[in-house]
C-alpha cells in the first residue's frame, strides 16, 4: 500500500531537519580542510608543517604533503582527509600514497576523540571507562602502524623535497588566501555535489526506521563473541548512541552485574557491530564527499576491514589472557 501524501511530506521534512544538522557538522570541517590544504601550498610551507611528522612519512614512504596532513589530523581528522583529497586532484600526491596517508590518520583520529568521549567515559565508567579509551587508542595506533608497514613495502622512497605549485618566493597572506579559495571552488563544489544528496538519502533511511531493522538482525551476531548475556543491553543501546551504551555499562558494572573485563569486551564487541551502521549513517557520505565514490569507498573498505580485523585479535586476546 503506497504511503499517504501526509506521512511522506512527514517524512521529508524529518529528513531534511535531520540532514541539515548532520552537514553543519561536517560539510564545514571539509570546506576549512580543503581550503587550508590549498593555503598552506600557496605559502609553501608545507615542509615546514610537515618537519615534526618527517620520520613518520620517512618510514612509509611518503611525501611531505602527507606529513603535513597526518600532523593536521591531530586537529582536525576531516581536514586532513579533506587536505589529501586536494593534494591528490592537484597531483602532487599519487593514489598509492592516499590511500596510505588516508588510513594513516587512524591513531591521531581516535587520539581526538577524547574530547567528546571522556566527559561521559569518567563519571560513567571510572577507570574503566579509561582502560577502554586506552584500549581504542592502542587499536588506532595498530592499524596506523600497520598502514605505515604497507606503505613501507609498497611505495617508492621519497627523498622529501617540498614541491611547490608557485615559481618565484612566497605570495603575501593576502594573496594566498584568495589563490587557495580560487584553487579550491572545484574541490569544494564535488565534495557538496556529493555529499548533501548522499546524507539526505541516508536521513530519510533512517527516518522510515531502516537503520532500526538492521539493528534488530544484526544482534544474534553477538554470539560468536565472549560477551555475558547480560551485555546485550549495551550492544543495543549502542545502536543509539555511545552515551546510551555507555550510561547502561555504568549501571550494569556499578550494580556487580558486570565485571570491568565484561563491560570492556561488551563495548568493544557493540563497536564492531555498530559500526556496520555507522558506516551506512556517516562514513560512507564521509569518505565518498571528499574523495568521490569509487577511492572513497575503497578506502573505506579497505580501512574498515583492517580495523575490524586488529578489533577482534584483541577482543579475543584480551578474553584469553586477562
Amino acid at each position: 500500500m503506497p504511503m499517504p501524501y501526509n506521512e511522506i511530506y512527514q517524512v521529508l521534512t524529518s529528513a531534511t531537519e535531520l540532514s541539515f544538522g548532520m552537514l553543519s557538522k561536517t560539510v564545514p570541517f571539509m570546506v576549512i580542510g580543503v581550503v587550508f590544504a590549498e593555503f598552506i601550498v600557496a605559502l609553501k610551507v608545507v615542509d615546514k608543517i610537515a618537519y615534526i611528522a618527517r620520520p613518520i612519512s620517512n618510514f612509509a614512504n611518503l611525501r611531505d604533503e602527507c606529513g603535513a596532513s597526518f600532523m593536521t589530523a591531530f586537529i582536525s581528522p576531516t581536514s586532513a582527509n579533506s587536505m589529501l583529497a586536494s593534494f591528490y586532484n592537484d597531483k602532487l600526491i599519487e593514489k598509492k600514497e592516499l590511500f596510505v596517508a588516508s588510513m594513516m590518520t587512524s591513531f591521531p583520529a581516535i587520539v581526538m576523540h577524547w574530547r567528546p568521549m571522556l566527559p561521559v567515559l569518567i563519571p560513567l565508567l571510572g577507570m574503566t571507562g579509561l582502560i577502554y579509551f586506552g584500549i581504542l587508542m592502542l587499536i588506532g595506533f595498530i592499524k596506523t602502524l600497520v598502514i605505515m608497514l604497507a606503505g613501507r613495502f609498497l611505495l617508492e622512497k621519497r627523498d622529501h623535497k617540498p614541491v611547490d605549485r608557485l615559481t618565484g618566493g612566497r605570495p603575501p597572506l593576502k594573496e594566498a588566501f584568495e589563490i587557495s579559495l580560487q584553487a579550491s571552488k572545484g574541490t569544494v563544489r564535488r565534495i557538496l555535489c556529493m555529499t548533501i544528496p548522499i546524507f539526505f538519502v541516508v536521513c530519510i533511511l533512517i527516518t522510515i526506521g531502516a537503520f532500526d531493522l538492521l539493528a534488530g538482525h544484526l544482534g544474534g551476531i553477538c554470539e560468536y563473541f565472549p560477551i555475558p548475556a547480560a551485555g546485550l543491553s549495551i550492544i543495543a543501546a549502542q545502536f543509539a548512541n555511545f552515551i546510551a551504551a555507555h550510561s547502561t555499562a555504568g549501571t550494569l558494572l556499578s550494580t556487580g552485574v558486570l565485571t570491568s573485563k565484561e563491560v570492556i569486551l561488551t563495548l568493544l564487541v557493540g563497536d564492531i557491530l555498530s559500526s556496520v551502521m555507522m558506516l551506512m549513517k556517516y562514513m560512507i557520505p564521509y569518505y565518498v564527499g571528499i574523495f568521490g565514490p569509487r577511492i572513497g569507498m575503497q578506502i573505506l573498505a579497505i580501512a574498515t576491514a583492517i580495523r575490524m580485523g586488529i578489533m577482534i585479535v584483541v577482543i579475543f586476546a584480551l578474553a584469553l589472557f586477562w
